[in-house]
């Protein structure tokens, strides 16, 4: 398996961080500590923080009126002011909706993210600002995270000493509810289980999951830098490499 990892990051495009955690102990890291801009994983701690501070589902959850925008629906649905928490989280991590994330910071609040990443452990992963921020951006405040903190954030969830199993169960159903399935669980087979989140920016593409057969479990986390081309995007062509550590990784999953 580490050979097999290995050349994969050797083939891969850009500047690649993994880390691998499993239920029986298997551990791989490659740059695993290395500090990058988050993007999109951040929220998962923020849905984790969420049910940690034990929020209720149904809580009505009022919508910003000046939306910012970039991926997820809710920009395209003004007349849409107030939904119950739970669709909000789903919109957040199935559909990486900036708007809905920027409302349950608004309800968590940046205190008890931080909290819930030092119950964790984590050592290099904070939230510093809201979605689509540019003057944030501007002013150097940047949400950050590295591979091995959010393996093994996605491995103390599924081990369950995290949350309580109750709200462990719910944020990993919510996880599982992904809907940008081109990297890690594109080529998994059917009967493995996979909870993600994936996370992009200019030049950025990130993949972390947690992947499931019956009890057995594993959590990947695989984050690429500089694969910008001059002004052309060219994060998508990791998208092969993703798919493929995610059908190595989940050989570690007995049949």
């Amino acid at each position: 398996m580490t050979a097999r990892l290995d050349d994969l990051i050797a083939q891969a495009p850009g500047r690649v961080s993994l880390a691998v955690r499993s239920r029986d102990g298997f551990r791989f890291d490659h740059d695993s500590t290395r500090v990058v801009p988050a993007a999109s994983t951040i929220k998962v701690p923020i849905l984790l923080a969420y049910f940690a501070a034990g929020m209720p589902w149904d809580l009505p959850i009022a919508l910003p009126t000046s939306r910012v925008g970039g991926c997820g629906p809710l920009s395209l649905l003004p007349s849409v002011t107030s939904l119950p928490a739970g669709e909000v989280l789903r919109l957040m991590v199935a559909l990486s909706d900036n708007d809905a994330t920027n409302a349950l910071i608004g309800i968590v609040g940046v205190g008890e993210v931080s909290r819930l990443l030092g119950r964790a452990g984590t050592r290099h992963t904070v939230l510093r600002r809201r979605m689509m921020d540019p003057a944030a951006a501007a002013a150097g405040l940047e949400n950050e995270t590295c591979a091995a903190d959010l393996a093994e954030l996605l491995g103390a969830l599924r081990a369950g000493v995290l949350l309580p199993p109750r709200e462990s169960a719910m944020a990993l159903a919510v996880m599982r509810e992904q809907q940008f399935d081109e990297g890690l669980p594109a080529y998994l087979p059917e009967d493995v289980r996979c909870a993600s989140k994936t996370g992009s920016l200019p030049g950025v593409r990130h993949d972390i999951a947690v992947l499931e057969r019956g009890d057995a479990w594993v959590s990947v986390a695989a984050l690429a830098t500089d694969l910008m081309d001059g002004p052309i995007d060219r994060g998508t062509s990791v998208f092969p490499t993703w798919a493929a550590i995610g059908e190595a990784v989940a050989g570690l999953l007995p049949s």
